[in-house]
């Protein structure tokens, strides 16, 4: 294969491959079809990925990369770990089984060998929702830094699709088309299950702008990119609005004005010229009056979103109600949980009797609190692993002798995206769908493989980029 076709091969490779996991990858639940589809396509690419990194020219990136791959090796210890038969006296001793294998013993069900985890079938889905992070690092890890910078347009053009998508749903009412069988029906959730989910994949137009702004080699061009970027982010925010979601909205506000106010001290380099920053600042200003403005008439005139915004389901309830329960099955698990993906299983065995309903609870709604459920203290080592990676990557990063401030925004746009995610994960989910656990990926990899500016860009102008 040539170098050219190689590289467009590349190119076009990644973003059909993420916007494919965006589209077939937006339900957590271990029943969906999308999980066939999710699943065999980072196989694929997996097998694509590899020869690369088995060659002498991906050995570099490969220790680049190394911390993660070690990372992702270490859960899927952890998981296997989880799901190994283990004798019924042992079984019965871990911490959280003994009531359950006396209750088994007393109903006269033969507890025979058992792995650690209550639902091993979960656990193995767990472990198998590893395949898309892993195809996601091997294929950001391959691909040139030029290639990278021509991301960030399709997943924001892929962004718009799906906010229009989700608008015509919430038009259309529950005669409109839906991805997934189990889902939020009559509410705009795009190409996800989930509204809340729909609502977080918003929020990440604001930091692919800025990534996308920020990698441009022209001047001209990026002045018109920042323009039609923030006026499209105005649409984006009303889009969320449109969702009903309460924390896809705060998430969503916060990201537009940091945004915002980045975009807003970003001198010549990402605008052009003083005059042409001038007008971006004024743009900036009454994008931002334009959204409060728009979201002040849809509290005003808007009864079907006041409806949705202030409704109280009992899930929603619930993610308050059960937080004491939740606490005691921590330790009750401790210190090696009841297994990847038993929160379900789990819970229903200490579910109080006052929060029994029609409706039931398949996740915690609060991601951090059911990862130590179901992944006990060495999970929690694993999330703190994750976190002292991102950290050292990006303080290198930034400090690096030849880091221009231009490289310093890549960084931001990574760790925007990331506190998109952690503050999601507070009273959700969304890693758990393979499409927002992709785009967590891509955001951790890039700490790694920065979207630096254009070599061109840079010659002569370290400075001027950057903040002033």
């Amino acid at each position: 294969m040539s170098r050219s076709r190689e590289s467009l091969f590349d190119r076009w490779f990644l973003a059909i491959f993420l916007i494919a996991i965006l589209l077939f990858g937006g339900s957590a639940r271990v029943d969906s079809v999308g999980l066939v589809i999710v699943r065999t396509l980072a196989i694929v690419a997996i097998a694509i990925a590899l020869p690369y990194w088995v060659e002498e020219r991906g050995r570099d990136r490969l220790q680049r990369c190394r911390p993660l791959l070690l990372l992702l090796a270490a859960t899927a210890g952890w998981m296997l770990i989880q799901i190994i038969p283990l004798p019924a006296g042992l079984w019965s001793a871990l911490p959280g089984h003994g009531e359950l294998a006396s209750r088994m013993t007393a109903a006269g069900v033969e507890i025979g060998w058992r792995p650690l985890a209550l639902s091993p079938g979960r656990a193995i889905h767990s472990l198998l929702d590893l395949l898309v992070p892993l195809a996601v690092v091997l294929l950001v890890g391959r691909t040139s830094d030029q290639d990278l910078r021509q991301l960030p347009l399709r997943l924001l053009a892929f962004l718009g699709v799906a906010a229009v998508f989700g608008v015509l749903q919430l038009l259309g009412g529950e005669g409109a088309p839906y991805f997934h069988r189990i889902t939020n029906t009559g509410a705009a959730v795009g190409f996800f299950a989930n509204r809340n989910h729909h609502a977080v994949l918003l929020a990440l137009y604001w930091p692919l702008l800025l990534w996308y702004v920020h990698g441009r080699a022209d001047r001209a061009g990026s002045h018109a990119a920042t323009l039609l970027g923030v006026l499209g982010g105005v649409a984006m925010m009303l889009a969320i609005m449109a969702t009903g979601s309460r924390a896809g909205l705060a998430i969503g506000g916060v990201s537009f004005l940091v945004t915002s106010i980045l975009l807003y001290r970003m001198r010549s380099a990402a605008v052009g010229t003083e005059s042409a920053a001038k007008i971006v600042r004024l743009t900036l200003i009454a994008s931002i009056a334009g959204t409060l403005a728009g979201a002040a008439a849809m509290l005003l005139f808007g009864a079907g979103f006041m409806d949705r915004l202030d409704q109280s389901d009992v899930v929603a309830d619930l993610r308050f109600a059960v937080l004491p329960t939740l606490n005691a099955m921590i330790w009750h698990y401790a210190p090696f949980g009841g297994g990847f993906g038993s929160f379900e299983a789990a819970y229903k065995i200490v579910e109080p009797v006052n929060l029994l309903s029609l409706q039931y609870l398949n996740h915690a709604h609060n991601d951090y609190l059911e990862l130590l459920i179901d992944g006990g203290f060495p999970a929690l080592l694993l999330l703190v692993g994750w976190g002292v990676i991102v950290w050292r990557a990006a303080k290198r990063g930034w400090q690096h002798e030849q880091s221009a401030p231009t490289d310093r925004i890549g960084i931001l746009v990574s760790l925007m995206m990331l506190a998109i995610f952690a503050a999601a994960s507070l009273v959700d989910y969304p890693l758990r769908t393979p499409a927002l656990a992709a785009m967590a990926t891509l955001a951790t990899v890039l700490v790694y493989r920065r979207p630096d500016i254009p070599s061109a860009r840079r010659k002569g102008q370290k400075t001027s980029a950057g903040f002033r």
